[in-house]
C-alpha cells in the first residue's frame, strides 16, 4: 500500500523548512476488493463496474493529461505509454508552507526541479539526473509513475456501481486502502467508521474514456466533507513534453541526490 504522496513529501518539506529557518534566525494503491454487488446500467448490457473497469484500462494505452486534486494538494500532468511524461506537484507541507516540484521523463533521460527549501538547490534550475543514484521512490516515483493518478487501483476497491446516465456512473468506493486516494491516518478512518469503505463516488465518462472522478470523504467531527478529484483531458492527443532549455539545465549535484534520498 502506498502511502499519500503528499504526506511524505510534506513531512520532509516542513522539516526542511524548520531547519532552514532555524538556521537563519522535500507502488500504487493496494487494492482492495469491494464486496457489495454492482449495478448495471440494463439488464441485457455491460454492469456499470465492467463500464468503468473498461475506460480506466483504455487509459493506460494512449495519452491523456491530467489535474488531480486532494486536500494536500494537486498534480498536474502529462502521459504517453511511449515514454513521455511530465508533471508538476503543488503542495502544501505541515505549518503552511507551499513546495512546488516538476520533473519531466524522457526515456531514460530524467530532469527535475523543486522550491523546496535546500541548501545547494536553485529553485530556478532544472536538474539533469542519474537515475542510478536516486534509491527511494518517494519523489522520483511522481516523475515516473506509469499511473500517476493511481487509476488502475480505483476499480478494484469500488463497492457498488451504477450507470445512471450516458456518462455518469455513481457508487460507493473503499477509503481505507489509503495512498493518494484514500486514507491512511487510523484517527480519521476510526472517527469515519464504516462510511469509510463506503465513500461516495461519481465517474463521468466519454465514450470509451474516462473524463473525470470525484470522490467524496464524508464530513466526520468537526471535519466537513472533503473531495479528492481526477479530471482527465486530451485522450489519444499528442503529448508535449520535452527537454528544458539548454540553458536551465545542469547535472544534479549531491544536494539533489540527498533530496531525493532523503
Amino acid at each position: 500500500m502506498r502511502t499519500s504522496t503528499f504526506r511524505t513529501i510534506g513531512i520532509a518539506v516542513a522539516a526542511l523548512a524548520l531547519a532552514l529557518t532555524t538556521a537563519c534566525g522535500g507502488d500504487d494503491d493496494k487494492a482492495t476488493s469491494g464486496s457489495s454487488k454492482s449495478a448495471g446500467a440494463s439488464s441485457t448490457g455491460p454492469s456499470a463496474k465492467d463500464v468503468l473497469t473498461a475506460a480506466v484500462k483504455d487509459l493506460n494505452s494512449s495519452t491523456y493529461g491530467y489535474v488531480m486534486k486532494i486536500p494536500e494538494g494537486t498534480f498536474t500532468g502529462s502521459i504517453d505509454p511511449a515514454g513521455k511524461q511530465q508533471v508538476k506537484v503543488d503542495g502544501v507541507a505541515a505549518g503552511g508552507v507551499k513546495y512546488t516540484i516538476e520533473g519531466i521523463a524522457l526515456g531514460a533521460d530524467y530532469y527535475f526541479k523543486t522550491s523546496i527549501p535546500t541548501t545547494g538547490i536553485n529553485a530556478k534550475k532544472w536538474y539533469k539526473l542519474d537515475r542510478s543514484k536516486i534509491k527511494k521512490d518517494a519523489i522520483i516515483g511522481l516523475i515516473e509513475a506509469k499511473d500517476p493518478t493511481v487509476s488502475q487501483g480505483f476499480v478494484a476497491r469500488v463497492g457498488t456501481a451504477t450507470q445512471s446516465g450516458p456518462t455518469t456512473i455513481t457508487g460507493t468506493y473503499d477509503l481505507t486502502g489509503g495512498g493518494d486516494l484514500g486514507i491512511d491516518d487510523a484517527a480519521v478512518l476510526q472517527a469515519l467508521g464504516d462510511k469509510a469503505k463506503a465513500a461516495p463516488f461519481t465517474a463521468t465518462l466519454d465514450g470509451q474514456h474516462l473524463v473525470s472522478l470525484k470522490i467524496t470523504v464524508p464530513a466526520y467531527g468537526t471535519v466537513a466533507e472533503q473531495a479528492l478529484t481526477v479530471d482527465y483531458t486530451g485522450h489519444g492527443q499528442p503529448v508535449a513534453v520535452a527537454a528544458p532549455k539548454a540553458a536551465d539545465v545542469m547535472a544534479a549535484p549531491a544536494a539533489v541526490y540527498g533530496l531525493l534520498n532523503g
